[in-house]
């Protein structure tokens, strides 16, 4: 009787491992390649998922992966207000708060830089912070070494007509690689 009682037992047993075990060991097709380090996610284009045909004409969601998506998470991280975020509190970008400061214009720009710079601290993946320049500053051109000061002298002849600000950010990546990336905005 006792082995009665332990033969539907074992065969439990030996469905719940089987189950457990497909499920720790996917089965990954022929042509399958590693995630990317930086990770992978929806593209966003003026902050809108964006539609591209796949390999069939249809309609798919587009992915972004590598250096970009890290810069399209930075965009996303100083495009989210500070706080606003209700699963993550401490996330995004207290630009607003930054604005309604009755400072000069010289230290209203310091206040960005630095409040960039707190905000890029929360990314993970960025080991170093090289540079942060708006565009008329002569950090500017380390970061973009492919604008020409014309072209730079153009930029910030604009920004300073618009009142439309740009600061960019050069940045080493714990993987070794550097990226830049900047934000923009109205104001002083």
């Amino acid at each position: 009787m006792l082995d009665a009682e332990a033969l539907p037992r074992q065969d439990a047993e030996n469905q719940y491992a089987a189950a457990h075990a497909a499920l720790n060991q996917p089965a990954w097709s022929a042509d399958h390649t590693p995630a990317d380090p930086y990770g992978r996610t929806l593209m966003i284009v003026d902050g809108d998922i964006v539609l591209q045909p796949d390999d069939e004409g249809q309609q798919d969601l587009a992915v972004i992966v590598g250096k970009l998506e890290l810069a399209q998470g930075i965009q996303v991280l100083i495009g989210t207000p500070f706080g606003s975020d209700i699963f993550n509190q401490i996330f995004g970008f207290d630009l607003v708060q930054i604005l309604m400061q009755p400072v000069a214009t010289r230290q209203m720009r310091e206040l960005v830089r630095l409040s960039t710079v707190k905000a890029l601290g929360q990314e993970q993946r960025i080991r170093q912070i090289r540079a942060v320049a708006f565009v008329d500053e002569p950090a500017f051109l380390i970061i973009h070494p492919e604008i020409t000061p014309e072209q730079q002298a153009a930029m910030a002849l604009e920004q300073k007509t618009t009142r439309r600000w740009r600061l960019d950010a050069l940045l080493d990546t714990r993987l070794g690689d550097q990226v830049a990336a900047g934000i923009q905005g109205i104001g002083p």
